[in-house]
Order: structure tokens, then sequence, then C-alpha cells
């Protein structure tokens, strides 16, 4: 017996081991099927519809922005240079095409023709250098259509074919509304009053200016005039 249990060991010995088997299963490797690839590129879509629609609306706010600050800018420009008309305003009268004298300062509550403004003016021309000086210019503004326009004159004393130089200076305005304030305290349409038999070199004290937007808003500037400072 023990002759044969040593037999059995020594074949034993000799025999080689089992193969080792990976405890994972073998298993093959499958791709998508044409349902999954589906939804996943459904909710792609979706997912790129909600990114667009966002990026839409900032663009959309930034567009607006850009607008408003855009308008705001050229009101403030527009307010700023004509402050500065109405304040180097002087008392020289003009002779008008028609060889008629026109006032200094002349303002009308009615309707102008092609060749007048609402407002006009003679002013004294800013140079770049202060200690420089220009010759006085006559120019004038007016509401056609929703823009507003500044008139140019190369010469003071007008012929019969003189034409100002029109320049749009301000658009998306509905209604532009002037008044004058004399040196009593009283505000007139017009300029000179009619019933005031006003010199043609006086100035009001004041220019108020008022101005209604086509997008709703309503502006009023107060302007003085040089004959302001002078009292």
């Amino acid at each position: 017996m023990m002759r044969r249990a040593r037999g059995l060991t020594l074949r034993n010995k000799g025999a080689q081991p089992p193969p080792c088997r990976s405890p994972i299963p073998d298993r093959r490797i499958r791709g998508l099927t044409l349902i999954e690839l589906l939804v996943a590129v459904a909710i792609f879509g979706i997912l790129s519809g909600f990114a667009y629609r966002a990026l839409s609306v900032v663009l959309e706010a930034r567009g607006r922005i850009e607008k408003e600050n855009r308008k705001w800018r050229g009101l403030a420009l527009f307010f700023a240079r004509l402050e500065q008309d109405v304040a180097t305003a002087v008392p020289r009268p003009v002779r008008d095409p028609g060889d008629a004298l026109s006032p200094a300062l002349a303002g009308s509550a009615t309707g102008v023709r092609i060749n007048e403004g609402a407002l006009m003016l003679t002013r004294t021309a800013l140079a770049t250098d202060p200690g420089a000086a220009e010759a006085p210019r006559r120019l004038g503004y007016r509401l056609r259509g929703a823009v507003v326009e500044l008139l140019t004159w190369s010469v003071l004393d007008q012929g019969p074919r003189t034409e100002p130089r029109v320049v749009a200076v301000l658009d998306g305005v509905k209604a532009l509304d002037l008044r004058y304030l004399d040196a009593r305290g009283q505000w007139h349409l017009a300029w000179p009053p009619p019933l005031a038999n006003a010199a043609p070199v006086a100035l009001p004290v004041a220019v108020e200016v008022r101005l209604e937007l086509v997008s709703g808003e309503r502006i009023a500037r107060l302007l003085p005039t040089a004959a302001r400072t002078t009292q």
C-alpha cells in the first residue's frame, strides 16, 4: 500500500497543472444599436436648440444695449453742439436772399421754407486755438421727417442764389418744439415776439428746446444765451 501510494504521488508530481481560467467572463464587445443612436442624436438636438436660443437672447440684448447707447450718445452730442451755438450767438442781423433784414436770432413757431430753419442765429465761430479768431457764421436748425438738420451758410448776408449746406445731426425725433425767454421772464413761441417790437439785434435770455423721440422719450433743455450773462 505504501508503494502504491508513493507511486501515485510521483505520478501526480510529474503531471501538468490544469489551466487557470479568468474570473471575468468572456463577453463580446458590441456597438450602439440604431435606437440608442437615434436617442443620442435627439438629445443632442434638444440641447443644441436650448443653447442656440440662449445665444440668440444674449445677442438680441446686446444689440438693444448698443442701440440705446448710440441713441443717448447722439442726443448728448446734439445738445452739446446746440448749447454751444446758442451760447455764442451774437446780435448781428443778416440780409436774406430777398434783401430783407433778418433778426440776429430768429425762431419760427410755424412751418419754415426750404432754405430756412425753425431756429436761425448768428454765432461766433470757435477755432481750435483759443487765441485765434474766425468770422461769425449763420446757421439754423430744423426738423425734417424724423431727422434734425443743421443748416450753415458760407456768408452772413446772402444773395439771391445763396443756399445753405444741410447736414443731419440727429435722427429718431418725432417733434421739435422751441420757446424763447425774454428779459422780463416771459415765454414766447416765436422770436422776435410778434407784438413786442423788438429790435433785430435783440437776443432772448434763454432758449428752451423740447424733443419728443420716436421711441417715446421726451427731453427738455434750457439753453442760456450771451444776453443772460451780460445782465
